[in-house]
């Protein structure tokens, strides 16, 4: 084979991939690939929430008041998408922009705990001492208060078959039984309320439990709920918070006893009236009136995390 000039190859020369046209064959089954367009950018899927709030019952006639209170959330709730999957039922009152609003103010409104209520109460007070109970959006603890007539009346049902194996008990059986034989025995809750105390510490640590949970569920099917007439009708008394001393007396309507879960204690988010004391035998200078009623589960215990 004669010598090559220096520089010149051997063959046809074939033209790179730099100088070629996209989609030009190059031989040998080549070819320049088109060029790709960047791949859009996956948006991250939301995170979901760490808690969920279910609307249980709203005072249809608060509405308008709520509404003023919140007025800046309710314009951004006007102009949101609504999600037919949380429209009320058929049978369930207030249209659906109600529902939307009261979700919405439950879920995004600012919210205080049971202890900011006093300053919330101070906040409402004019310059010239004119007062008018402000709303608030309070979360917490809601405990039901059992009757006290009726506690003892369920506690009785539940250990009377042990009282004969035992006389200590059943003496304080014997005792309750008397106070319920009384004309008027609503007039004597303290001693009812003593009494219902002293029968579960007679009870031998075996069989504690169990009656007390069984009385418990007992008032809880019946909704055996403490009551007072107060505000100008009868409702359901609740303590919110923690503590006997610190709670605050929370009152519901009494109709809404039916709908309530048959839970001793529950999580919620309330819009409410914030008022002074109602009744003397409360502890707190403070009362809430409830407007609005959500409750609040934990995502982890709905997906078995939690208890």
């Amino acid at each position: 084979m004669p010598a090559l000039p220096v520089g010149q190859l051997a063959g046809p020369v074939e033209r790179t991939g730099r100088d070629a046209t996209p989609g030009q064959s190059l031989g040998a089954g080549l070819t320049v690939p088109e060029p790709r367009s960047p791949s859009p950018a996956q948006a991250p899927s939301p995170a979901p929430p760490a808690e969920i709030v279910e609307l249980l019952w709203f005072d249809a006639k608060a509405l308008p008041r709520i509404r003023a209170s919140w007025s800046d959330l309710i314009l951004e709730l006007d102009v949101e998408a609504r999600d037919p999957r949380h429209e009320p039922p058929p049978n369930d009152a207030g249209s659906p922009k109600d529902h939307h609003h009261l979700s919405g103010v439950l879920t995004d409104g600012s919210r205080i705990e049971p202890s900011g209520v006093p300053q919330a109460i101070l906040a409402a007070i004019s310059e010239k001492g004119r007062f008018t109970p402000p709303l608030v959006l309070v979360e917490g603890e809601l405990r039901f208060v059992f009757d006290e007539i009726e506690a003892l009346k369920a506690t009785l049902a539940a250990v009377s078959p042990l009282a004969g194996m035992d006389r200590s008990l059943k003496e304080a059986v014997d005792l309750a039984c008397e106070l319920l034989r009384l004309p008027y025995p609503e007039g004597a809750t303290g001693a009812a309320a003593t009494l219902t105390q002293q029968i579960k510490e007679r009870l031998p640590p075996p069989d504690r439990s169990p009656a007390e949970s069984q009385a418990e569920r007992l008032l809880l099917e019946q909704r055996r709920y403490q009551t007072r007439t107060l505000l100008g009708d009868r409702w359901i008394r609740a303590l919110l918070g923690a503590g006997e001393q610190d709670a605050l007396p929370v009152y519901l309507p009494q109709r809404l006893a039916p709908w309530l879960p048959m839970l001793p204690r529950l999580r919620v988010r309330l819009v409410a009236e914030a008022h002074l004391q109602q009744d003397h035998a409360e502890s707190s200078r403070y009362a809430l009136k409830a407007l609005a009623l959500g409750r609040v589960a934990a995502l982890g215990e709905i997906l078995g995390g939690g208890p």
